[in-house]
């Protein structure tokens, strides 16, 4: 793969000022929100870190009242609330208006009391804006940008009452997952013609991965060195693994790759040493699967160096030596780094990608494991036109 950027420039974009995009799936189908970072920073920040940990995951439109609101973001099914983090302040003093179709907090009777709930306007609630601080009204921080249709539908459905709660949909609708959408910017070729520009996706730092507070030292400066984090008692990562090879095997020679297990406690150090044993007896290529299969998909019991014995076993190892190796000091040192790499990249979990020391991307923040590999190319193609200066 070819990259031009010598002949290219890309509009600047304003971390700040950028108004993200959240695709809500839910059980009736896909709607779109437009988050107002400028008008309700803190607001959007608040619902941003519900999104990235899939917090909306499996929760309710809990109440739905027709040419008014529908709301969710609080409750699993049967009406089960969820535990949420600290209350935000309210920003209503924004004056953005609950006009058909925004985005606004729910809360209680305090105007500081909006944790995770939210509505959608269905008509224009001017009852519900900011007048004045004795009627504080309710935060407008975005606006539906597509599905309002969908919307429109979940309205329509039949309501009761629940546990005391008034306009309870009688039939669930799920929000099935909410991620961030990637951002778009134009990028124009200094030989076309003004106006002839390409849309491309472009990640914002913060926004779909994260800049390293301190760069860590690469095992190779004249490549781009990207890493893979993961872990074989992670069924995310097991996922995750077959499509990291298949991008893997598109990379050019200047791109260093590399993996290694995460390690951040007991049962992880044990897999991680599984791992180096393997590679230090040559059979990685044909356990590394297999491994992750058994402990994911199998789920068998591979907790304990016996149990790891006898499955090295299987493929040819003897079981003498695989406990020599796997209690050597070369391997304990290794997976004692493994633990130190952690510390340095600071993830959130596993799996994870380090693009060069510098940056590091998440499945929640990129929007999908597929938009983990969209992101890492766009990083290495940030780090390749460095590489070329």
């Amino acid at each position: 793969m070819t990259f031009y950027m010598q002949c290219m420039y890309v509009t600047t974009v304003n971390a700040y000022t950028y108004n993200p995009e959240v695709v809500i799936q839910t059980s009736k189908g896909s709607i779109t929100f437009k988050l107002d970072r400028l008008k309700a920073p803190k607001t959007v920040e608040n619902f941003l870190k519900y999104v990235d940990e899939g917090f909306y995951d499996n929760t309710l439109f809990h109440r739905s009242i027709p040419g008014f609101v529908i709301q969710g973001g609080g409750y699993e099914k049967g009406m089960k609330l969820k535990k949420t983090r600290a209350s935000i302040k309210s920003e209503s003093v924004n004056r953005l208006k609950n006009a058909k179709g925004t985005i606004s907090m729910a809360r209680r009777m305090h105007p500081d009391t909006a944790t995770s709930q939210f509505y959608i306007n269905l008509g224009e609630n001017t009852s519900l804006d900011y007048k004045s601080k004795l009627q504080p009204g309710y935060t407008v921080f975005g606006v539906v940008s597509e599905g309002l249709d969908v919307i429109e539908e979940i309205s329509k459905i039949s309501t009761h009452i629940v546990n005391n709660i008034n306009d309870v949909p009688e039939e669930d609708v799920f929000i099935i997952s909410a991620k961030r959408k990637p951002a778009k910017v134009a990028i124009r070729d200094k030989n076309k013609a003004p106006g002839q520009a390409k849309e491309m996706q472009r990640y914002i730092a913060g926004e779909h991965y994260i800049v390293l507070d301190e760069p860590v030292s690469t095992r190779n400066s004249k490549k781009i060195e990207v890493v893979e984090m993961f872990s074989y008692g992670c069924p995310h990562c097991y996922e995750f693994d077959s499509k990291f090879k298949s991008w893997s095997q598109q990379q050019t020679a200047e791109i260093d790759l590399w993996a290694f297990p995460a390690v951040w406690n007991a049962p992880m150090n044990v897999f991680a040493r599984a791992y180096y044993t393997a590679e230090k007896l040559n059979v990685l290529d044909k356990i590394h699967s297999p491994l992750f299969n058994a402990v994911v998909v199998q789920q068998k019991k591979l907790s304990t160096e016996a149990e790891l014995a006898e499955f090295f076993v299987n493929y040819g190892v003897d079981k003498k030596l695989f406990s020599k190796i796997f209690n050597s000091a070369e391997i304990m040192q290794q997976a004692q780094q493994a633990e130190a790499n952690v510390k340095n990249y600071k993830p959130v979990g596993v799996p994870e990608i380090v693009v060069n020391g510098k940056y590091r991307i998440d499945r929640m923040r990129a929007g999908g494991m597929t938009e983990m590999l969209a992101v890492a190319d766009f990083l290495v193609n940030k780090e390749r036109s460095l590489l070329k200066k």
